[in-house]
């Protein structure tokens, strides 16, 4: 923030009036696990984008086979992990282990410290989980300042993670499997008379459906293609080049060597009068 205001003043007002757990992670209420994105969303997206024009049993069919190669991956690497915790966490922990030394704590309480550095002094509790980085408690995992405390203690820093980076528990999400479902001609018909359910009720919007959603960030934008000289980068309409006539007359053609009409090459004729 003083960054900001050293550059911005008026930019530093803007933002000061706007609470922080709105735009600051670390004034965030929730858990939020180091995940703010939808990259998964975006992801399942282009995954389905093929099958999604399929029909609605083969499209449910094509997403348990999907997802029953995603669960038999995800368990294959949760089986070589031989730690506690999974290895997102453990390089996190290897790398806040080394950045720790450059602090000193002390004891306060039972399990309170003071951490202190050359620029700042924190307070880390180890029974609440909480620093006043707000690191700790925002991304379940111990912060800087709460190894180096965990360090001068007789426990075990993975022992202070959240249950969601622990290695067990990855492998118990994807311990369960999809099963397939059973052929139509296997399904038990129901003495009862099922409600007909009917497609709901929409209004179709003007213009051709969208089919593709990330083709054009994929391939770098749109390029436009003139359907008079065939070249990229403008259309019809910004075509500039004077237009010439065709070997029939009737059609125009583009090309170096085509004649340019001009209104010297069509004779002059006078009107007739009767």
């Amino acid at each position: 923030m003083e960054k900001i205001k050293a550059k911005n003043e008026r930019a530093h007002k803007w933002i000061s009036n706007i609470p922080k757990e709105n735009w600051a992670s670390f004034y965030f209420n929730g858990d939020r696990y180091d995940v703010l994105t939808t990259d998964r969303s975006e992801c399942f997206n282009v995954v389905l984008k093929d099958p999604r024009k399929l029909l609605i049993a083969s499209l449910v069919e094509h997403t348990r086979h999907q997802t029953t190669q995603f669960i038999q991956k995800s368990q294959k690497l949760g089986s070589s992990w031989h730690t506690k915790l999974t290895h997102y966490a453990e390089e996190r922990m290897e790398s806040s282990l080394r950045e720790s030394c450059q602090y000193t704590p002390y004891r306060v309480g039972t399990h309170e410290f003071e951490v202190r550095s050359i620029e700042t002094t924190d307070s880390v509790d180890l029974i609440t989980r909480t620093c006043s980085c707000r690191a700790f408690q925002t991304y379940g995992l111990p912060c800087i300042h709460a190894i180096a405390a965990i360090n001068i203690t007789e426990f075990d820093p993975s022992d202070y993670c959240d249950e969601c980076f622990h290695a067990e528990r990855y492998r118990d999400t994807y311990a369960e499997v999809v099963h397939a479902t059973l052929d139509r001609m296997q399904w038990h018909e129901s003495p009862e008379q099922l409600m007909k359910i009917l497609p709901p009720l929409t209004k179709r919007l003007l213009g051709r459906p969208r089919t593709r959603i990330m083709d054009r960030e994929l391939k770098g934008g749109l390029h436009y293609k003139c359907t008079r000289c065939r070249q990229l980068g403008h259309n019809r309409r910004s075509y500039k080049d004077p237009p010439v006539v065709g070997p029939n007359l009737d059609e125009t053609a583009i090309g170096p060597s085509a004649p340019i009409l001009t209104r010297s090459a069509v004779p002059f004729q006078a009107p007739f009068f009767a």
